[in-house]
């Protein structure tokens, strides 16, 4: 396991991503903590307005019912780990799966038997471009870099498709609950498939 600020490659077996051997995890219900959509870190003015210049990094939350939220870190370091703890667990780890974010999951969610992420485990694939053998547990938190040990903001078009594969992922854990998938290889293939498919405008 790496320490709370400790960034790997690719997760090994302490970190909490390790191949699974559950029965269908893809559909386990789970009670997603609630976050409003935009959690400002904007600190206010000497008259205790908002300061409306940028002070904070954008990131995305994502549940493991694959429910997304956006995220404001504020630009201190200590204040953006402490964020992040308070949300994925006292242990973070971080996951580089793009050289332009990070992912943030707890360091031993398969140990903790926290539930799976399916929509960062898709996440995680699309960016690496295979089939990923292990999975993803609990909260995770998607962000720009790190850059001098302060988190970056993730940018428009990372965001963008984090969101939709999240949306993606939600949507057909809804079907699944009248049509559940074959076995659990079944449920990662035809999730794989299904948030690859090209979106077409309504």
């Amino acid at each position: 396991m790496t320490d709370q600020r400790g960034r790997q490659e690719a997760p090994d077996p302490k970190t909490g991503c390790q191949p699974c051997d559950q029965p269908d995890p893809w559909r386990r219900d789970t009670e997603a903590p609630q976050h409003t959509q935009d959690q400002s870190a904007a600190v206010p003015d000497r008259l205790g307005h908002p300061d409306p210049r940028p002070t904070y990094a954008r990131a995305l939350h994502i549940d493991p019912d694959a429910t997304s939220s956006h995220l404001d870190l504020p630009e201190d370091a200590n204040a953006q780990h402490d964020i992040l703890r308070s949300l994925i667990g006292d242990t973070v780890d971080q996951a580089v799966y793009h050289r332009q974010a990070l992912l943030h999951l707890h360091g031993n969610g398969a140990g903790m038997r926290l539930p799976v992420n399916p929509a960062a485990w898709a996440l995680a694939c699309a960016w690496r471009g295979l089939n990923l053998p292990y999975l993803l547990y609990g909260p995770v938190i998607v962000t720009g870099p790190d850059t001098h040990g302060i988190l970056q903001t993730l940018n428009d078009s990372l965001l963008g498709e984090t969101k939709e594969i999240a949306r993606k992922v939600k949507e057909l854990r809804s079907e699944w609950s009248t049509r559940p998938p074959m076995s659990e290889p079944a449920a990662r293939q035809e999730l794989l498939t299904y948030t690859r498919r090209p979106t077409h405008p309504t």
